[in-house]
């Protein structure tokens, strides 16, 4: 079998010219054995590499090939490629000539049809790389017996900075064990900004300083010389350097570089002229200011007298202080020294002895430039009498305090409003004379005081009203502004302009009494109107009822009077709440959508039956191109054209009227005006009156108004309401013909939409609910009112049922299905607000019916405090039939969807 083998191995490496290309030329020795293990082939590489042919192996006894670890190595590799598997390994080998060689052997297995028939040898001499191990192995030995004996810190790291190896002098130097260290990256510890480049540090061999942090947390100085460790290929591998501690020696050289530095920027980079004397008087150094205050060059100064600078007047005094600075005085005093352009410099001087050992060898000097200070204080002494000038003449009380709060300064103003002469206030603390006490007369503490506060941290302050003392002991209020005076960025006082504002605090506190009396009048308005609505409520409702029964004529006549007169009374009462809301600024606007088209139709229904008896023509006149919906006040302006055409229809007995709405389009939707007109054949305006007609409470004439009656309030309110909502009114009026009213006003384009809005099912639901039946509950404690509704409703062809308060409408809608609700807001017991809220608290939602409240407030905020609460829509007392029918005909029983109304 084995003969087998061996035939087809060397039919194998027989065949194939590539292969044997490769064999024989390959550098590497390439050796094939059998399964026993014996050499049947190998490539001149082998010879080169063992020194044997390989016809010479059969003869040689394995222990002259092979080592005997080598050889137990070689048998078990044998029996793994057996196995099929590859193996390498560095293994030791006899040269023929005796010597001992290494190299990296490599067993392939030879297979043919999957049955291992020999094996590949290929060996790689690494005899010279496992010798340079050795040395290496053995100088590394050595060099770690010197490391861990040397105080120096000694290391050996990878290019990239990692710590390989440290010593154990670690310890003493940095306070660290070898293993904390060790694995570690040298730039953790050092100092930001002093890690080194260790490629090039070593590369050059110099050595580098740097600060080492120390395990307690401080540095330390240490100087480092490097050297590299070159690999295999020459290339550098590791880096070994040696490091010293130096702070000390970096100590003692940074104190010496200070003492130097500070030495030469007191001399050299002082802001002021410095220089040194020999005992001669001579300059033996001075510094760049010093020449360019002179303008003589350094070395032309240097052994020159200092008296050779001085102006000759000076010399004198100069020659005698430093006679005196010789004797070990310090001298200081101003002279005036000339430059070589001729130029008077006046300076100030300060000369100290310089004396070493005790004994005086020269004399240090300082001059500086004092010319500018000196025009500047003469400049000042001038200023100062204009400034005084100034402060004589103002009106504004201006005085000034020092850091303790003493008067420094006060202009006659101050003084004359305080009632003393300005001596006798200047050099006294200004607080406990005239800021002593608060308003009220209680105690003003010192620190309290804005004035002292800015004296304390320089802020500006500025106090809009408070009290200030006179000398007669009468108190003023006063407006002030409290400014810091600063001096070189210290605090050195304050400075206080004031005025009395006595006056204009009159003025503020009359108009603000006015504006609360307005306020007053406002609410008392509101009040009234209440309290009137509820006996209004009775007489036009009961009037209403009286009307529709059957009367003779002549009593027809009576109530129809009487419904006419109630009617006019409740218009003035609206008039009179719409003018009081305009005076107090409270009248608010609510931009919706609205139908303009829907507007008009309400506004010739109302007046229809008017006109029809005075046999008058309402005609309206809509341009086409108008929007199906625009966006303002409707109620607004709805207000105003049922003001303007019902005036209108009050001065016209015969003709027509005529209401045309026209629209000029802005470039933006919101920037379109809605331009109206109401023209009448009526008894026209007379020219001379035209101007009175928009002013407050104004008719033009006594006949005039006991025939047409009103308050001369419709017009005022509509050229108020035009104007707030940004537009115009005017008049054109011919006596006798006729007059025009014009009106314009912004109203947004709205794009159409296929979604109905909400005034769009509340105009177009025309559901005839008196054929439905339907549940009542009426919640009112005026008998009066309750009557009316009741009523009213059996008119519709409703019964109810009613209650007083509250407390009885909760316990009446919780124990019945009631359809719907009308529920007054002020009752005894519990409001009506105050129930809703509390019903919809404690029975769930769809148990309860639509609650209609029935109000006599008219404020758009009351109505919009019923929605909030709750409350499905609201009408107004008097309780018109017409409203009455609306909110049955909307939020009685129905399949359609209910909407709150806009």
């Amino acid at each position: 079998m084995e003969l087998n083998k061996t035939e087809t191995l060397k039919r194998i490496i027989s065949e194939g010219s590539s292969y044997r290309s490769l064999f024989f030329n390959h550098p590497d020795a390439i050796y094939v054995m059998d399964i026993e293990g014996n050499h049947i082939d190998a490539n001149p590489s082998f010879e080169r590499l063992s020194g044997y042919k390989i016809g010479e192996l059969a003869g040689v006894s394995r222990d002259r090939i092979s080592p005997p670890e080598s050889e137990t190595r070689r048998e078990q590799f044998i029996e793994e490629v057996l196995a099929g598997h590859s193996v390498s390994e560095s293994m030791a080998f006899y040269h023929k000539d005796g010597s001992v060689k290494h190299a990296q052997v490599t067993y392939i297995p030879i297979t043919e049809d999957r049955e291992v028939v020999g094996i590949y040898g290929i060996a790689k001499d690494v005899t010279d790389k496992v010798k340079m191990e050795r040395e290496l192995q053995e100088t590394q030995e050595k060099y770690q017996v010197l490391a861990e004996h040397a105080q120096d810190l000694i290391t050996t790291c990878t290019t990239d900075g990692t710590l390989l190896y440290v010593s154990p002098s670690v310890y003493t130097l940095l306070g660290y064990e070898p293993g904390e260290v060790t694995g570690k990256s040298l730039k953790s510890y050092c100092y930001p900004g002093d890690y080194p480049d260790l490629l090039a540090l070593s590369s050059v061999g110099n050595g580098c300083k740097m600060r080492v942090l120390h395990k307690e947390g401080h540095y330390i100085w240490m100087e480092t010389l490097a050297k590299p460790v070159a690999g295999e290929q020459g290339e550098v591998s590791q880096i070994v350097s040696i490091s010293r501690d130096i702070t000390q020696h970096k100590d003692a050289d940074r104190r010496l570089r200070e003492s130097r530095q500070r030495y030469k920027s007191l001399f050299e980079y002082n802001p002021a002229a410095v220089y040194s004397l020999n005992l001669e008087g001579e300059y033996s150094a001075v510094n760049s200011n010093m020449v360019q205050m002179l303008d003589i060059p350094r070395s032309k100064l240097i052994g020159r007298s200092f008296l050779s600078n001085l102006e000759k007047s000076e010399k004198n005094k100069g020659e005698a202080f430093f006679e005196l600075v010789k004797q070990g005085e310090p001298q200081y005093y101003e002279t005036r020294v000339v430059s070589s352009s001729g130029r008077k410099i006046e300076v100030s001087v300060t000369n100290v002895p310089i004396i070493v050992d005790k004994e005086m060898v020269g004399v240090y000097g300082i001059v500086s430039d004092i010319t500018e200070r000196k025009e500047y204080t003469e400049r000042i002494q001038e200023l100062s009498k204009q400034h005084e000038l100034i402060l004589n003449t103002v009106t504004e009380g201006i005085y000034g305090l020092d850091t303790d709060g003493v008067t420094m300064f006060m202009n006659p103003a101050a003084a004359s409003m305080f009632g003393y002469e300005a001596d006798e206030f200047i050099g006294k603390s200004s607080h406990p004379i005239i800021h002593h006490s608060r308003a009220d007369g209680s105690y003003f503490p010192k620190e309290e005081c804005p004035i002292h506060m800015t004296v304390m941290d320089g802020h500006a302050r500025s106090v809009m009203e408070d009290v200030f003392w006179r000398k007669d002991g009468s108190s003023f209020l006063v407006q002030y502004q409290v400014t810091p005076i600063i001096d070189e960025g210290q605090i050195r006082g304050a400075v206080i302009v004031f005025n009395d504002v006595t006056g204009e605090r009159e003025i503020v506190r009359a108009k603000e009494t006015a504006e609360l009396a307005a306020q007053a009048k406002s609410e008392f308005l509101s009040l009234v109107s209440h309290e009137i609505r509820t006996p209004m409520n009775g007489i036009v409702g009961m009037t209403e009822l009286l009307v529709g029964t059957d009367l003779s004529e002549e009593q027809r006549e009576y109530a129809q009077i009487i419904q006419e007169s109630g009617d006019a009374l409740l218009n003035i009462l609206n008039d009179i709440l719409d003018f009081s809301k305009l005076e107090s600024g409270k009248m608010a606007l609510a931009y919706e959508p609205f139908s303009l088209r829907k507007m008009l139709e309400q506004v010739a229904e109302l007046f229809k039956p008017r006109a029809d008896e005075k046999h008058l023509e309402i005609r309206f006149r809509l341009n086409p191109s108008i929007p199906d919906y625009m966006a303002g006040d409707a109620m607004r302006i709805r207000q105003i054209l049922v003001n303007l055409v019902g005036n209108a229809l009050k001065f016209t007995d015969q003709g027509s009227i005529d209401v045309t709405v026209d629209m000029i389009k802005g470039s933006r939707p919101e920037d379109t005006v809605l331009d109206f007109a109401v023209e009448d054949t009526g008894i026209g305006i007379p020219a001379d009156k035209l101007d009175q007609l928009f002013q407050s409470f104004s008719q033009l004439h006594p006949v005039i108004n006991r025939k047409y009656g009103g308050t001369g309030l419709g017009l005022v309110i509509s050229k108020r309401l035009v104007e707030i909502m940004g537009g115009t009114i005017s008049v054109e009026s011919t006596e006798g013909k006729g007059s025009i009213f014009r009106f314009a006003i912004p109203a947004a384009r709205v794009e159409a939409s296929g979604k109905k809005s909400a005034s769009e099912f509340q105009h177009d639901r025309t559901r005839q609910s008196d054929k439905v039946a339907m549940r009542i509950l009426v919640a009112e404690d005026h008998p009066v009112n309750r009557k009316i509704l009741q009523e009213y409703l059996e008119k519709l062809g409703y019964q109810a049922d009613v209650c007083t308060n509250g407390v009885e409408a909760i316990d009446a809608i919780s124990q019945n299905a009631y359809d719907i609700v009308l529920m007054d807001i002020h009752m005894p017991v519990m409001d009506g607000l105050k129930a809703t809220d509390l019903l919809h608290r404690l029975i769930p939602e769809d148990r309860i019916p639509p609650i209609i409240a029935v109000t006599g407030n008219t404020k758009r905020e009351d109505k919009e405090a019923c929605l909030e609460i709750g409350m499905r829509d609201f009408i107004s007392k008097p309780v018109m039939l017409s409203e009455l029918k609306r909110v049955l005909q909307q939020w009685g029983p129905s399949d359609e969807p209910r909407l709150a109304p806009n």
